[in-house]
């Protein structure tokens, strides 16, 4: 036998003998120490199996958010829904906010208001928002209408066209390159 085998088993011989029990150890409550020896074993040779579900929920939470993210920025009534003056919804405003109320999925009819420069505008926007709604959904429930600080990325369609409408007057008129004389 060697020294090892003989230090293992002295080790488990003195351990049954003092009858050492999980209170002292750090064994799942209620287990005596080879309770815990025969769990543990069973645990360890199970792995990863247990870990798995969690590691994929880490995994999938990620994307859980950042799809909320994105329906939040898609469902953002930003500056240029919002007439500068007025602070009453624009045309592309009210179609951007149809599209939410009838066409996006159920549980994503939420409607995101961008904050104004001072509570005035702000309050402007959100009445402005809830009149529109109540105009498009006469009876029934009303979609949530919430602020946010972040405008959605874009911009408005009259600069849009502007830079349509230079792009196609300076493209050249399409020639074809004068063949050369094969001698």
């Amino acid at each position: 036998m060697s020294r090892y085998n003989v230090f293992a088993m002295a080790l488990g011989a003195a351990l049954l003998i003092s009858g050492t029990t999980c209170a002292q150890t750090a064994c799942p409550e209620g287990m005596s120490w080879s309770q815990s020896f025969r769990y543990d074993y069973h645990r360890n040779n199970q792995w990863p199996k247990p870990f798995r579900a969690m590691d994929t929920g880490g995994v999938l939470n990620y994307f859980e958010v950042q799809r909320n993210n994105g329906w939040k920025m898609h469902n953002t009534l930003g500056n240029a829904m919002f007439d500068p003056t007025t602070n009453s919804l624009t045309d592309s405003g009210r179609n951007h906010m149809r599209w939410i109320i009838t066409q996006a999925p159920q549980d994503r009819r939420v409607v995101f208001v961008l904050v104004g420069n001072d509570q005035q505008e702000t309050a402007l926007r959100v009445e402005s928002t809830q009149l529109a709604i109540s105009e498009m959904v006469p009876v029934g429930p009303l979609p949530t209408i919430y602020l946010t600080d972040r405008d959605a990325p874009g911009s408005s369609g009259v600069y849009q066209t502007a830079i349509n409408r230079a792009m196609t007057s300076s493209v050249p008129a399409p020639r074809l390159p004068v063949a050369a004389n094969n001698p």
